[in-house]
C-alpha cells in the first residue's frame, strides 16, 4: 500500500534494515571491485532519495552505510587500489531531512579519497543540477551505482533510468513499489492517472496490464512490465521481494547491470538476507524456521528445458538464463538434473566427465524437443 508521510525521523521496519544490509553488502564488494579493476577513474555511488541518514533504532541509514562502504573498500584495497576518488553523491528534497542528513555526514567529510556531495532537490531535477554542475562524474567509463529508494511509488521518472542506463558501465537498484502502482491502476477516476503511469514505465506499456485480475496479479504485472522496459537498456535484471507479512507485499527491488559479474555479486548480497531461497524477505518471518524453500534445482531445470526445447545454445546463453530467471548463479546445478534425464547432449572440445560442465571447454548444449 502507499506508504504514509514519515516524520523528520522515524523508526525503519525490518525490511528496511534487511534492505541496506543488503545494499551496504554489495556497495563494499562493488567499490573493491572497481577500485582495483578501474585504473585511474572515478567510481561514483549516487542515493536518489537519501533520508535522514539515520533512524530512531538504527544510527545508519544507507548515505552513512554507503560512505562506511566507501571508506573500507578503500582501506581494505591499500596498495592494490587503482581506481581515484570515490564520490558518494545524495539527493533529499525534504528541507528537515536534508538538514539532518548534513549534520551526521558532517564527521565523514574531509577525506580526499571518499568526498560526499549534498543535494537539496527532488530526484529528477538533482539528476539534471549534478550533469550541468559536475559533469566529470558522468564520463562514460566512469563506474557508477544508483540507489533509487523513493517513497511510494512516484518520483523516478523511467526516462532519467534509462538515461543513468544509457552507461555500460552504470548499475541501479531500484524500490519499485508494485502496490502502489497498481493502486494508482485502479484508481482511474484520478485526470493524472495516464500521465503519471506513463511517467512510471517511460510508455503506455502499462496499458497492457489486466483490469480484471487480482490486486497481487497486477504486483506481478507491473513488475514484469518494468523489468521488460528496463531490459531495452540491460542485460542482467532481478528482483527481490520485500513484504511486511507472507500475505502483504510492500515492494521490489530491482536491480539491473550490463555486466553478469554484477548481477552475481548482487544475488549474494541478496541471498543474505533470503529466508527461503525464493529471493524474499519477510518482517513476519525473522527468526522462523523455514521448512521449504524456493531454490529447487528440479523446478528450475524443467522451466530451463521448456524455454530451450529443441535449440543448440552457447553455455553463455545459459549463464544468462540462470541469472536473470532463476535463484542460481550459474545453470550448472540445474544441467546436471538435464543430463541425467537425457534431455541435453554436450558438445565439448575435452573428454569430460557426464555431469561435469567447464565453461570454457563445452561448445554448446543442445536440448531435446518437447514431445
Amino acid at each position: 500500500m502507499p506508504r504514509k508521510k514519515q516524520p523528520k525521523v522515524w523508526s525503519a521496519e525490518q525490511h528496511t534494515l534487511a534492505k541496506i544490509a543488503m545494499l551496504s553488502d554489495y556497495l563494499q564488494r562493488w567499490f573493491q571491485i572497481f577500485g582495483i579493476a578501474s585504473k585511474g577513474e572515478n567510481l561514483v555511488y549516487i542515493d536518489g532519495f537519501a533520508g535522514p541518514g539515520e533512524y530512531t533504532n538504527s544510527p545508519h541509514g544507507s548515505p552513512l552505510k554507503a560512505v562506511i562502504a566507501a571508506k573500507t573498500a578503500r582501506a581494505d584495497s591499500r596498495t592494490s587500489w587503482n581506481a581515484g576518488v570515490i564520490h558518494c553523491v545524495f539527493i533529499e528534497a525534504d528541507e528537515e531531512r536534508f538538514e539532518h542528513l548534513s549534520e551526521r555526514m558532517k564527521p565523514f567529510s574531509g577525506t580526499p579519497e571518499v568526498q560526499i556531495h549534498l543535494v537539496h532537490d527532488q530526484f529528477a531535477n538533482g539528476m539534471i543540477r549534478l550533469k550541468d554542475q559536475m559533469p566529470d562524474l558522468f564520463q562514460q567509463t566512469c563506474p557508477k551505482f544508483f540507489f533509487i529508494d523513493p517513497f511510494g511509488a512516484k518520483g523516478v521518472p523511467f526516462a532519467t533510468v534509462s538515461d543513468i542506463l544509457s552507461n555500460r558501465f552504470t548499475e541501479v537498484l531500484i524500490n519499485l513499489d508494485a502496490d502502489g502502482i497498481a493502486r494508482i491502476l485502479r484508481a482511474n477516476t484520478s485526470a493524472v492517472y495516464e500521465r503519471l503511469l506513463t511517467e512510471i514505465f517511460g510508455d503506455d506499456s502499462w496499458r497492457k496490464i489486466s483490469r480484471s485480475s487480482s490486486f497481487s496479479q497486477q504486483c506481478r504485472e507491473v513488475l514484469n512490465l518494468y523489468k521488460g522496459n528496463l531490459r531495452k537498456h540491460a542485460q542482467y535484471i532481478f528482483s527481490f521481494e520485500m513484504k511486511t507479512s507472507e500475505s502483504a507485499l510492500n515492494y521490489f527491488l530491482v536491480f539491473a547491470s550490463q555486466h553478469p559479474r554484477g548481477l552475481e555479486k548482487m544475488k549474494e548480497a541478496m541471498k543474505k538476507i533470503d529466508q527461503d531461497g525464493s529471493y524474499r524477505f519477510s518482517d513476519t518471518s525473522v527468526g522462523q524456521t523455514i521448512m521449504f524453500r524456493g531454490d529447487d534445482s528440479n523446478l528450475f531445470s524443467k522451466a530451463m528445458k521448456m524455454h530451450f526445447a529443441g535449440r543448440k545454445v552457447s553455455f553463455e546463453e545459459l549463464r544468462d538464463f540462470a541469472l536473470n530467471e532463476t535463484p542460481f548463479l550459474n545453470p550448472k546445478q540445474m544441467l546436471k538434473q538435464l543430463e541425467a534425464d537425457g534431455f541435453i547432449t554436450v558438445e565439448s572440445s575435452d573428454q569430460r566427465r557426464k555431469g561435469t560442465f567447464n565453461e570454457a571447454k563445452i561448445r554448446s548444449i543442445e536440448f531435446r524437443p518437447e514431445t
